[in-house]
């Protein structure tokens, strides 16, 4: 009686033992996987934002009215650094893990909220929350930072831009 459970015994445990190999294989991959999508994220919203930058680079030279003896702005590769740098790592990276708590939050307040309560806590929690005590000072700090300016610099920043930053928030992304 006691043979006929060792073999069994021995299969569980090679059985065990492969289960643990594929479940170690599978969380392997997935962490791989996560990473690949995470740096595609970062990369691509990078791109996005040092093109957008690009972009306003231009049109503010055009748009500038100047003296006549005045030459136009040369192109800022510092900025367009700081900007694509900090847009990739924060659109990229913060951004897409922050944003899937929003829908928790409209759960833990409703209890089966539908999809436009749902995006009404979404849009009350990015741009009254988010936006406003995240996302600027980490994009003031952040981008000065990244040009070489100095904390007081970088503070003065924040501090002249942040209302009128969020103000153009609001009336951009609130209905």
């Amino acid at each position: 009686h006691t043979a006929a459970i060792l073999p069994q015994t021995r299969h569980t445990s090679s059985s065990h033992r492969r289960r643990a190999a594929t479940r170690r294989t599978t969380i392997s991959m997935l962490r791989a996987s996560r990473l690949r999508s995470l740096a595609r994220d970062i990369s691509f919203a990078g791109v996005a934002g040092g093109s957008a930058d690009f972009v306003c680079q231009r049109l503010e030279s055009g748009l500038a009215v100047l003296p006549p003896d005045e030459a136009a702005p040369s192109y800022d590769c510092r900025r367009s650094f700081a900007f694509s740098t900090f847009t990739g790592l924060y659109i990229g990276g913060v951004c897409t893990p922050l944003y899937s708590l929003y829908p928790r939050i409209a759960a833990s307040l409703f209890r089966s909220p539908s999809p436009n309560v749902s995006g009404a806590v979404a849009t009350l929690c990015d741009n009254f929350v988010h936006v406003p005590f995240l996302y600027l000072p980490a994009f003031y700090l952040g981008t000065g930072a990244l040009r070489g300016e100095s904390s007081a610099e970088m503070a003065d920043g924040l501090r002249r831009n942040w209302a009128m930053s969020v103000a153009s928030c609001l009336s951009f992304w609130l209905p």
